[in-house]
């Protein structure tokens, strides 16, 4: 009896485990699906912005108040933090860059309402050519993640339709058929351009 009993325990880990592991996924896919355009405008008006001067936005509180704003010129990286009450220095920041001020402060408050931690560029190759993906994070506790999950979502943008196996995992390039990893992070898809990996790490 009390093997019977041990054995029914270590089913149910195992079925919990199983499930807990399913759950985050299943969270993200919704996630992307109920606010796809919106995060895929953000995308979209974030591409456009690095075209003119190259820069990197992510929060560094769990609320949401504090932006890092990272501008990249030819040879430095200068990384600056604004708090809620610093918008004019913010944009005087970003006007002294050269960059849209308007357009990284409508960024930034989009990337806000839709608890995006990070937004990035990350460089690769695609028929021997250089590359760049775009590299979007979440957090999901800001959206309810259930059993208080502490990883990060990660979508990655990709310029043009990627390759993938038969589940779903990305292909390094349509002749190479081994996987791509991304930070050591192995992706799946959601659309033919937009994967997903769920991570420690927010960028």
């Amino acid at each position: 009896m009390v093997k019977i009993k041990q054995l029914y325990v270590m089913l149910l880990l195992v079925a919990v485990a199983t499930s807990s592991c399913s759950v985050p996924k299943k969270t993200l896919l919704r996630y992307y699906s109920k606010n796809q355009t919106t995060l895929d405008g953000i995308e979209a008006a974030y591409k456009k912005l690095y075209a003119q001067r190259p820069f990197s936005l992510g929060f560094s509180d769990k609320e949401f108040n504090y932006v890092s704003v990272t501008v990249i010129t030819d040879s430095l990286q200068y990384i600056y933090e604004f708090g809620p009450q610093e918008e004019a220095r913010l944009a005087d920041t970003l006007v002294k860059y050269k960059l849209n001020a308007q357009g990284v402060i409508s960024l930034i408050s989009k990337m806000r309402a839709m608890h995006c931690t990070w937004i990035n560029t990350v460089d690769y190759y695609a028929a021997d050519k250089p590359q760049f993906m775009i590299f979007l994070s979440a957090r999901p506790v800001a959206f309810s993640a259930p059993f208080g999950y502490k990883k990060y979502y990660i979508l990655a943008y990709f310029p043009e339709p990627q390759f993938f196996d038969e589940e779903g995992r990305l292909y390094a390039s349509k002749r190479r058929r081994r996987l791509r990893k991304i930070n050591n992070e192995v992706y799946s898809k959601i659309n033919d351009r937009v994967c997903y990996t769920i991570s420690e790490n927010f960028r």
